[in-house]
């Protein structure tokens, strides 16, 4: 039997609110569980839809969480990421085949996951780096990416990881769902990778002092935003077809 096809609800997990609330506006007969945690039904199939916050100690203990208090059958983390691969482009929409972060190479993903979610046409199959803080700088992209002798496309995020121990410890299924927001050759901001918080997600409200110092970059950082927005739709319009394949 599919994983997504047996009793226990679905969970799909997101870093950032913006991330989760296209998926949101696409559920039915939604209710708020607590913060941030929502039950309802996507594409015909039970699911809970969680925040987990970003970086990935932070979403490695909410998924954990998650997992004990739903026991789903079958765990997506969906959210954006920065192509480390030239090949891949704006809007991608990429699908893990491998997730590493600096202590290694995580457990594989559900191979039966992903291969329903590439069977729709969609992703690519990738390797997902989980990275402590965003990668700014295109050199550094390149590095990675030399460092990694990949044979692969490949992106990089801050709580893939986290999502892929967390469910892989609770005996849960899992894919993870990326849409490029950044391409290789890109740089960002640069104080993006000085606002990294002590748990390892980014302080907003440090990112909007910097940028207030350096107005120039006040269109970066909207431009950034649009892409979040643009890509979580595309997200959520993808989760909402290959969930309701098994509904």
């Amino acid at each position: 039997m599919s994983p997504l096809a047996s009793a226990p609800p679905v969970a799909i997990v997101t870093a950032l609110p913006e991330e989760l609330s296209p998926i949101l506006s696409r559920a039915h007969k939604l209710e708020r569980v607590d913060r941030g945690r929502y039950v309802g039904f996507l594409g015909g199939t039970r699911v809970v839809l969680a925040v987990t916050g970003d970086g990935s100690g932070r979403a490695e203990r909410a998924a954990k969480d998650l997992c004990r208090e739903f026991g789903p059958s079958a765990l997506f983390g969906a959210g954006i990421a920065g192509a480390l691969s030239a090949s891949l482009g704006l809007f991608d929409l990429v699908a893990a085949r491998r997730v590493r972060d600096s202590g290694g190479v995580a457990p594989d993903p559900d191979p039966e996951l992903l291969s329903r979610a590439r069977s729709l046409g969609d992703p690519a199959g990738a390797l997902l780096l989980t990275v402590d803080r965003p990668i700014v700088d295109p050199r550094q992209k390149a590095s990675l990416a030399a460092a990694l002798a990949l044979e692969e496309p490949a992106a990089a995020d801050m709580e893939s990881s986290g999502w892929a121990r967390a469910a892989a410890s609770a005996g849960v299924p899992y894919a993870i769902l990326r849409a490029v927001t950044d391409t290789a050759s890109e740089p960002l901001p640069s104080y993006l990778s000085r606002s990294v918080g002590p748990e390892g997600g980014i302080r907003r409200g440090r990112v909007v002092a910097f940028a207030l110092a350096r107005p120039a970059t006040l269109p970066a950082l909207w431009r950034m935003r649009r892409r979040l927005g643009h890509g979580a739709e595309k997200l959520a319009a993808f989760l909402e077809r290959l969930v309701g394949e098994a509904a």
